[in-house]
């Protein structure tokens, strides 16, 4: 009989490719995956239960925290800080916990738009110690080594990096045009991106990845105006998504220099260089420590729309950076590979 694994993330998408495409797919032939989360649940739902979590962000994070506390399960995956609470509780309760840090959420806390600035470091400060307490009842992994700051231990690091074997460059096709791979959001510099490459020669951009309404309005306007065509997929199946990506001119990877993002690596600039294609990213430190010397790649600093639209037009106008990148795909991919029998290895040594 296989254990019992219950994986829960009230606030990420089913899709999210860590969770989803990533830790449970490297653990569903070994466990009996129930996977609770919002919406309608994953596109491929085979190897695992899915549990629609409903309501609202408190709502789901309580139903979450409800099924933490009954223990249908060996071993418990968690996602989310507003699942702490819970998951302490649960392993005060014996439960084996473990909780997987994604981002920075006391560096995020201090530059949140919608959070009354008084309580931006109060609340950043509360998230830092709620950290330091899960350490000593759970067990803690992280996302990006940098997260490490956060602890006083070392914990493992299991990097976003690329699983499966990506798809082989492509000629450059004009009906994809530039890419944009991931979440779409103003922190990870999409109105820039759009803004830059508007005033370039190039005729479209192809988006993928979740945006919320009220900015796709705002970027289809700018592009608009500029004559671009910029259209917007959605969220992509990944191994689709790599496809098109192999065909595009360019990948893009404009994050913004906020706290949360400048030490981390955007996996989407691994996936371009994996399928051959030139990359123009922010050049934050870590970015520039991982690719900055990767041949296709070209780092341009964030925030700055004429830099970006400079650098996007070179690189357009040159086709050596396309084969400098082709060039390197065998090197990206060998070095970048998400680590699968560590991350099962690590779950498996947590039952008894």
């Amino acid at each position: 009989m296989k254990p019992r694994l219950l994986v829960a993330t009230p606030t990420h998408p089913s899709d999210d490719p860590r969770i989803r495409h990533k830790l449970i797919a490297s653990l569903q032939d070994e466990w009996e995956v129930t996977y609770a989360g919002r919406g309608r649940g994953p596109v491929d739902q085979r190897g695992i239960c899915w549990i629609e979590l409903v309501g609202s962000r408190i709502r789901r994070a309580v139903h979450a925290g409800w099924m933490l506390l009954r223990g249908r399960y060996d071993v418990a995956s968690l996602h989310d800080p507003e699942m702490l609470p819970a998951g302490l509780a649960a392993a005060l309760l014996g439960r084996t916990v473990v909780f997987d840090v994604h981002e920075n959420v006391p560096a995020q806390l201090r530059t949140k738009d919608w959070l009354p600035r008084v309580l931006r470091r109060p609340l950043a400060r509360l998230a830092a110690g709620l950290f330091r307490v899960a350490e000593k009842r759970m067990a803690i992994t992280l996302a990006e080594e940098g997260y490490g700051e956060l602890f006083s231990k070392t914990h493992p690091v299991f990097p976003n990096y690329l699983v499966g074997v990506p798809p082989a460059p492509q000629d450059p096709d004009p009906d994809v045009g530039i890419v944009y791979l991931g979440d779409v959001t103003e922190e990870r510099g999409l109105t820039l991106a759009v803004e830059a490459v508007a005033a370039t020669d190039a005729a479209k951009m192809t988006v993928m990845g979740r945006c919320k309404p009220g900015l796709r309005s705002q970027l289809l306007a700018i592009a608009e105006r500029h004559g671009l065509d910029l259209v917007f997929h959605g969220f992509v199946d990944p191994d689709e998504a790599l496809r098109i990506c192999a065909r595009g001119l360019i990948g893009l990877s404009p994050l913004l220099d906020t706290p949360n993002y400048r030490a981390s690596l955007p996996t989407k600039v691994l996936e371009y260089l994996a399928v051959g294609i030139p990359t123009v990213a922010s050049d934050l430190p870590g970015t520039r420590q991982v690719v900055g010397d990767r041949p296709g790649v070209t780092l341009v600093p964030p925030g700055d729309v004429g830099a970006w639209q400079t650098a996007i037009a070179a690189v357009l106008a040159d086709p050596t950076q396309r084969t400098a990148a082709r060039a390197g795909t065998a090197a990206i991919r060998a070095a970048y590979v998400w680590p699968d029998a560590a991350v099962r290895a690590f779950y498996r040594a947590r039952l008894p």
